[in-house]
Formats: C-alpha cells, structure tokens, sequence
C-alpha cells in the first residue's frame, strides 16, 4: 500500500479458471485479453472470484494476472514505459500521483462507465483518470483472542504492556509509519524529527517488522506478534481465515487508504478498463467483494448487512480518517529510508 516507490522483483502468475456468473452484455467473440498488474494469493483468489469473473463475462475478455505489490507493479510500468506489457494496474493513494506525474497513465472517459453517477463526488479524479473504486483505512490491528485491552491510541503502543507485542512495516511501510507517527506525537505529519525520536523509544520494544500483507498475515498465524499497525481490509481477510483479528480506529485517527484501477498508456483497451472499473460500481459485485475481501465499497448503493457491518467501516468514518501528503513523502521518503535503517533498524532486538 502504499505510496513508496522501492525497487523490487515482481512475481508474474497466471490466473485460474472459475466459471462465470453474470449474464454477458456484448456480443460474443473471441475473448480479448486484458493483462491487468494486482496483487496476489489470496487477495487476488477474492478479486477474481468477486469480480473479475464477472467482467470477464459481461465483457467478453480473458484476464492474466501479473502479480506484485502496487509499489512493485508501478516500477514495472515506468521501466516498461516504451514498451507496456500491462493493460491495466492497481494503484494505491501516493502511487498513482507518480504514474500520472511520469505520464504512464490513460485517462478513460467517464460517460462510459456504468454507474459513475452513482459514486461519491471525492471519487472522482480531477484530471480525467480513473476514479477511487473502494477504500480501506489503516489503523490499529490486534488479534482479539490474545490481546483483551487493545490500544485505543497510536501513542499507546508506547505503553510497557504492549512490549514484545507489536509489529510495524520496515521497509516497504516505513514512509508512513513516519508521517502517522509525527501526526500522533505532534498533530503534524512533516514533524519526521519527532517520529524518528519516538520510534528509537519503541524500537527496542517491538516484536519486529512485517514486510509485505502475506507476510503480516503469517505472523499472525503463526503468534509472533499480536498486535500491529496496519489496514482494516487486510485483516477482514485474515480474519476470514480463521484468526480473530479487529480493527481499530486510533483516537488520533486513521488513515484512508483507497485504491485504483489505471489504464496504461497506449494501451487499445481503455474500454475494458473502463469495464472493470463499471464493474467494481455494481452494488450487488460491491457488496459481496466486502464480504470476501474487507473493501469499503465505492457505490453507496452497496449494501452492508447483518454481522459484516461491525467489520466493514462507514463511508462517514472513512471521511473523517486523515490523509498523508505523497507530496512530501514521495520527495524524501529515499532519505528517510537511510536514516531508518541506520537509526532505527539496528534496534529492532527481533
């Protein structure tokens, strides 16, 4: 999630074939296809289950997957600029005001997608390029069988009685962990100074890092921490699996975390990406995708209901969540890398 811009390998995988659901509204054909940059296991079984078959479907295409963190699918984007491989990539808040800045996106047009009426005003992107399709927030995790008095606040996993409980993101989360930090400590997110005083205060204290979602979810699993700073649709579905894992929301705030799907410059088939995005605004593929996967649904008109409502957070609560400056951050997040893994990282007992 979020909006680093690191230099990784990323995984490429093929998609496994479900059958499909929903009526198709074009003619039928020869499937075009549509390789499209997400993220994998288990967030993409959900994806494709809860949406893809559906597009596939109504649109006549044959998705392949090419797997990665948002992070690592950008780089892949900007180092193929000359030559694009993707039709289309998920984007995570900071990551898409890089890919729109290096002029590696398209814009689609807004009258053809269906329901684009229907979203919330702030969805929509300025410039013409794809709109938010739903949202998560980040915030306080813990799991609720091992841990009965959570932290109410950021400041709180500072208290003695957490020790040894807690992980935070290293490098690939560091950025943000900074910036929500200094806003916790100081009520402003640029006080990084301040952030990395405390963070050599809690450093000694913490259980360690996790690296990327797959990897928060198996120290979970497997008890090595019990409480962490992380995203609220992550732990739905981990919590779908079997681990008692909550949300909640700091008194500081949370951090709104949306995502979304771009088309890639020259690209032929903007028209499918303005297809998925249709998708996605399907109240009906919106409300089951939260129930699989924790997103908040970008079309009001998706209804939550029954034991899923204590789980999935309000459109009301996401308004009020904070918002990081990816100005900021993506302008010194490099040297703020160094200087955590010289001033931080050798604390880390783990």
């Amino acid at each position: 999630m979020t909006g680093s811009i690191n230099r990784r390998m990323v995984l490429a995988g093929g998609a496994a074939t479900i059958g499909a659901l929903a009526m198709p509204s074009i003619a039928r054909g020869a499937p075009r296809t549509f390789v499209i940059g997400t993220n994998g296991g288990t967030a993409y079984e959900g994806f494709y289950r809860g949406v893809l078959q559906h597009f596939e479907q109504r649109y006549n295409a044959k998705v392949v997957p090419v797997f990665g963190s948002g992070t690592e699918l950008l780089n892949r984007v900007l180092a193929e600029r000359a030559q694009p491989t993707l039709d289309c990539v998920t984007t995570y808040i900071g990551d898409w005001d890089v890919g729109k800045a290096e002029g590696v996106f398209e814009k689609v047009n807004y009258d053809k997608i269906e329901r684009v009426d229907e979203i919330y005003d702030f969805m929509h992107d300025k410039d013409g390029y794809a709109p938010f399709i739903n949202f998560g927030v980040w915030g306080i995790v813990y799991d609720g069988s091992m841990v009965s008095a959570p932290p109410k606040s950021f400041k709180e996993l500072w208290d003695e009685q957490y020790a040894r409980q807690i992980m935070i993101g290293g490098l690939n989360h560091h950025q943000i962990h900074l910036a929500a930090f200094a806003h916790a400590w100081t009520g402003d997110q640029h006080n990084i100074d301040a952030a990395f005083d405390k963070l050599k205060e809690l450093a000694p204290r913490l259980a360690g890092y996790y690296g990327l979602n797959s990897d928060t979810q198996s120290k979970f699993q497997q008890g090595w921490a019990s409480i962490a700073s992380w995203y609220s649709h992550h732990a739905h579905r981990v919590r779908n699996s079997g681990i008692p894992l909550e949300f909640a929301f700091p008194e500081e705030g949370a951090w709104i975390y949306p995502q979304a799907y771009h088309a890639i410059k020259g690209t032929e088939n903007v028209d499918l990406v303005e297809g998925l995005i249709s998708t996605f605004f399907d109240p009906e593929i919106a409300s089951a995708y939260a129930q699989t996967d924790g997103y908040i649904p970008g079309n009001p008109n998706a209804v939550i209901e029954g034991e899923l409502r204590q789980f999935i957070p309000t459109i009301d609560q996401v308004m009020e969540s904070n918002s990081w400056d990816f100005d900021f951050i993506n302008a010194n997040e490099g040297e703020w890398l160094n200087r955590w893994n010289a001033e931080i990282t050798p604390l880390i007992k783990s």
